[in-house]
């Protein structure tokens, strides 16, 4: 067989091989996708008014880092009342320090979601300006890119989905914010009808005092009550 002819063979072969590496790593990462979603909307669908918010928003979380293949990442409600954005849940690194912490609504690249209503990509969080150093220096923590999407239903931000630093390295793609969207407006609607509930079930008690914005209080509280004594607010 003729030189060139036994190269061209080569180079095809290694061709079909690297198709079939991207082929395979797409499938997985297609299952990934329909096992999370379909974790997150059997969580959803068995969610009743009576049931604690922050089981579904942390459940939300774990299939938002599986659906992205990353460690680290939060989830932030935004406080109506006091116009800030408040860590409710993290994972990682971070997740002993943060919950409880908040920060005006619009600070940050979380800030610039909420604020935008739409989700954020960042390949490299040093050259942005909306980036907070500030959160990584007091953990002592290397964010290198992240996604944000918000948690919006009705044309109103309850909150915002940051996950970070993906485990293989790779950047962060816009096929990755239309997944972790549907994720966060099954989240986000959850969040809206168990907020509405309570204040509905007060109301109909007598408590008119229990508004929309105090159930969403509640649920601040009690993701955070195991951190009395430390500063609420990050130095930024």
């Amino acid at each position: 067989m003729p030189a060139d002819d036994v190269l061209f063979l080569k180079r095809e072969c290694a061709r079909l091989k690297d198709e079939n590496q991207l082929l395979t790593d797409e499938v997985k990462a297609l299952r990934r996708y329909i096992s999370a979603l379909q974790r997150l909307q059997e969580t959803v669908q068995r969610f009743t008014p009576e049931q604690d918010i922050l089981i579904l928003l942390d459940e939300t979380l774990d299939c938002a880092l599986e659906l992205m293949d990353a460690a680290d990442g939060s989830l932030l409600l935004l406080e109506e009342d006091s116009e800030e954005l408040v860590f409710v849940l993290t994972r990682g690194q971070a997740s002993a320090e943060l919950p409880g912490y908040r920060f005006d609504r619009d600070l940050g690249i979380a800030g610039w979601v909420v604020e935008n209503v739409e989700p954020a990509i960042v390949h490299n969080v040093r050259a942005d300006s909306r980036f907070m150093p500030e959160v990584d220096e007091y953990l002592g923590y290397r964010t290198r890119n992240l996604i944000a999407v918000p948690l919006v239903t009705r044309d109103k931000v309850l909150g915002v989905i940051e996950v970070l630093n993906k485990r293989g390295g790779e950047d962060f793609s816009e096929d990755d914010a239309s997944l972790l969207s549907i994720l966060a407006a099954l989240a986000a609607s959850a969040l809206d009808y168990a907020t509405n509930a309570a204040a509905y079930v007060a109301a109909k008690h007598g408590l008119l005092g229990l508004t929309r914005a105090a159930a969403l209080r509640a649920i601040l509280l009690a993701s955070t009550i195991n951190i009395t004594g430390r500063p609420s607010h990050l130095a930024i």
